[in-house]
């Protein structure tokens, strides 16, 4: 699981404009494939430097790898 940047165009003005969404990769029939699990819109402000630790605390909660409480401190719940 991650977090994806896609740059894309209006249809009406041509302007661009970034996507951001959260898109998990999986194997079938020996290919890799790519599904967007949530789109995160255009004004997704988490710096970039957190995007893996936001996906990887996504997919914990998830999962069910991690309770909800925790004794550390967690950025992202």
């Amino acid at each position: 699981m991650y977090i994806r940047c896609t740059t894309t165009r209006t249809k009406a003005t041509g302007e661009t404009y970034k996507t951001f969404r959260l898109v998990e990769s999986e194997r079938i029939d020996g290919k890799v494939k790519q599904r967007t699990l949530l789109n995160l819109g255009r004004f997704f402000d988490v710096p970039k430097s957190q995007w893996k630790s936001l996906s990887s605390r996504i997919d914990q909660l998830l999962t069910g790898s991690l309770s909800l409480y925790v004794n550390q401190p967690v950025a992202f719940l």
